[in-house]
């Protein structure tokens, strides 16, 4: 077995000072870290946790005063022997472990509960702290291989154990301790192996360097070999063979410092679809995929073009412009999203991206290099935002739209759950009796200093920033809750909230649903979900299927919304036991036209498998009636009201159908 000081003496030497380099910051957030945990177990009644704090302290302070005293052998070279740096590092992992084990000493005790009086949340907080640094070691002790695996096994493994055996038992949180345990090993491995290669290389340089004063003038093309292979390795993506990030700044900085009034087309390349085949077919696998797809995007340039890796499944291509050449420029996009969409066949199976591309030209757009791959970014983004696999040119109105964006995201965080936020309700009506049958709850936002935002805009904007999970949850609990709140005389109303998909396929939505329906004391039957056509997305099919089913059985109505705009729907809709769908209000205000023919035909296929239909956007007498004749069941729209803080349950005369004429005021809800 080769053990690590036959390295060599200098490396091994690197090796312990660099572990010593790293304990003053490495004692900062052990003591931080200590005092943390200290003020949690005190709140949560743990009074002997100050007496542990003060063990902590004192350890502290004797590793300080080692670490100090080592830098002043340092400095007077008093260490300079094998023997004296083996000793230093024993010092070193008896204080690392003894950290180590006062750490698991409290663990034990507070996991085990032998002082009785630590919280749930005190127990959970400190196994967080104690992974956090067991997480950390894996960087800060990756100097000495032996010490550092010691001290995070220290640190996870009787925790893990302690967890196991607690009266909670709880296994789950224990087995992921075990494999969380393994990954920092692999890690700490990993880490401590690339370390000491650096030293290695560094002094393998070192002696070269120093060779050249005795040797030939081999030994120097030798050394210039090594230094552009270095160099090469620096500037490359190791995956794609590109540039990286910093190879093309460089290129850029001297290509730019070289053609003074050089203009460029910077297009920037977001791979589509990249992510579900990274997650469902492994990092291989998508490893492979991206290789051969910048390989293909790559062939399509000319030769005084580069392209680099930017990271992830991004790309940046610089093109260099002649004067009055745009004929390429106008080609290239559309020459790259053919290859990017040439499928890949691995293992029999073929497997095809897209590519969205967005651009800027220097200087025209920005004088700044880097601004240019900010502006095409922007530009992608927009892409990305709008219309996927498709081309833009940078427009200072998208920077505009991504600020605001970037703005309304932070401020969407702190609404949820405030003031700010609000809900409206607006009726749904039997087309045969003019009774309110269920009011529709949508969530409105008033922002301190941007007054109104649409809903379309925040909506949007939290479906692309996964806030739309605690949006949908605030709408749900607040809307039932109200619900609830209605008189006996609106026990039959029913409250209709709007679901993202993003909500039904983050895992155990039918049981949130159920939690928010305890909380609030609302009947299921009473509660009317409406989930957009992106439910028929094949991505998530088998995983709304089941939610859908879960909750229909729990007694949960279930409609598909803005039905008609989305995906095929008729030909899946079969699949999905839902009550009703809701026929989108442009056939609405297309009756005269196709939009009828749309809705005749929903109708037609809807009745094969008894759903209802409802029509939203009716707004006026003539619309209700031609959509009563052809069939539809419910109407809503603002003949029937608007949007209103209160929800109003008075029923409307059924005049489409022949009744009475309505009073003006009860046509436009203000009853």
């Amino acid at each position: 077995m080769v053990r690590e000081y036959y390295i060599g003496d200098a490396v091994y030497f690197k090796l312990v000072k660099s572990a010593y380099g790293n304990l003053l910051p490495m004692l900062f957030v052990n003591v931080a870290a200590a005092l943390g945990a200290t003020w949690v177990l005190m709140s949560a009644g743990f009074a002997a946790a100050i007496y542990w704090f003060g063990g902590m302290i004192f350890l502290s302070l004797l590793r300080l005063a080692g670490l100090q005293r080592f830098n002043a052998l340092l400095r007077r070279a008093l260490i300079t022997k094998k023997s004296d740096l083996t000793q230093w590092k024993k010092y070193y992992g008896v204080g690392l472990c003894s950290s180590g084990l006062l750490w698991v000493i409290l663990a034990c005790d507070v996991v085990l509960g032998v002082s009785g009086t630590a919280s749930v949340s005190a127990k959970y907080t400190l196994i967080i702290i104690i992974s956090s640094l067991a997480g950390g070691a894996t960087g800060v002790t990756a100097a000495l291989k032996r010490e550092g695996r010691l001290y995070i096994s220290i640190l996870l493994l009787p925790a893990s154990v302690a967890l196991a055996v607690a009266n909670s038992g709880d296994i789950v949180i224990a087995g992921l301790g075990i494999v969380f345990w393994v990954v920092m090993l692999v890690g700490h491995k990993n880490n401590h192996h690339i370390l000491r290669q650096s030293y290695e290389l560094q002094h393998e340089n070192s002696n070269l360097i120093h060779s050249l004063r005795t040797l030939n003038s081999s030994l120097e093309a030798k050394v210039v070999e090594r230094t552009v292979a270095l160099k090469e390795i620096a500037h490359k993506d190791a995956l794609t063979n590109l540039l990286n990030r910093r190879g093309l700044m460089e290129w850029a900085h001297q290509t730019l410092d070289e053609n003074p009034g050089l203009r460029l087309a910077v297009l920037f390349l977001d791979l589509d679809r990249f992510k579900q085949v990274n997650d469902a077919l492994g990092h291989d696998v998508g490893d492979h995929v991206l290789a051969c797809v910048s390989r293909r995007i790559h062939e399509q340039l000319f030769s005084d073009s580069v392209m680099a890796r930017w990271g992830g499944d991004e790309f940046v291509i610089a093109v260099p412009l002649k004067s009055g050449d745009t004929e390429h420029l106008q080609h290239l996009p559309s020459l790259i999203i053919e290859a990017a969409g040439m499928p890949v066949m691995l293992n029999g199976e073929e497997i095809k991206l897209g590519v969205s591309i967005g651009y800027a030209i220097y200087p025209d757009d920005d004088p700044s290099f880097t601004n240019i791959i900010q502006a095409a970014d922007l530009a992608v983004a927009e892409v990305k935002r709008t219309e996927r696999g498709g081309v833009l040119a940078y427009s200072e109105t998208y920077a505009e739209v991504q600020r605001r964006r970037y703005d309304l995201s932070r401020a969407l965080a702190k609404a949820i759950g405030t003031n700010e936020l609000s809900l409206v309700y607006q009726p749904i009506v039997s087309a045969k009796t003019g009774r309110v049958v269920a009011q529709e709850a949508l969530a409105r936002w008033n922002h301190p200093l941007l007054g109104q935002i649409s809903p379309d805009e925040f909506i949007r904007l939290a479906e692309d920033t996964d806030r739309i999970n605690a949006l949908g949850e605030w709408t749900l609990t607040e809307a039932c809750r109200y619900a609830k709140s209605w008189s006996s005389d609106a026990s039959h109303v029913k409250i209709a909230v709007n679901v993202s998909i993003k909500q039904m396929v983050r895992g155990h939505f039918d049981l949130k649903v159920v939690q928010i329906l305890n909380a609030t004391g609302l009947s299921p039957s009473r509660l009317q979900l409406e989930v957009t056509e992106s439910v028929f997305d094949d991505e998530h099919m088998e995983m709304v299927l089941s939610c859908v089913k879960n909750l229909r059985d729990l007694g949960v109505d279930v409609h598909i919304d803005d039905f008609g705009t989305g995906y095929s729907s008729l030909s899946r809709l079969h699949r999905f036991q839902v009550g009703a769908v809701k026929i989108d209000r442009c056939f609405v205000n297309e009756l005269s036209g196709k939009g009828r023919v749309v809705i005749e035909s929903t109708v037609m296929i809807a009745r094969q498998f008894g759903f209802e239909i409802i029509a939203e956007g009716v707004e006026t007498v003539e619309q209700a009636k031609a959509l009563y004749e052809i069939g539809v069941d419910e109407f809503q729209g603002y003949y029937f009201g608007r949007p209103q803080a209160e929800a109003s349950h008075t029923a409307f005369r059924p005049v489409w159908a022949g009744g009475d004429h309505l009073e003006t005021h009860q046509r436009h809800g203000r009853n």
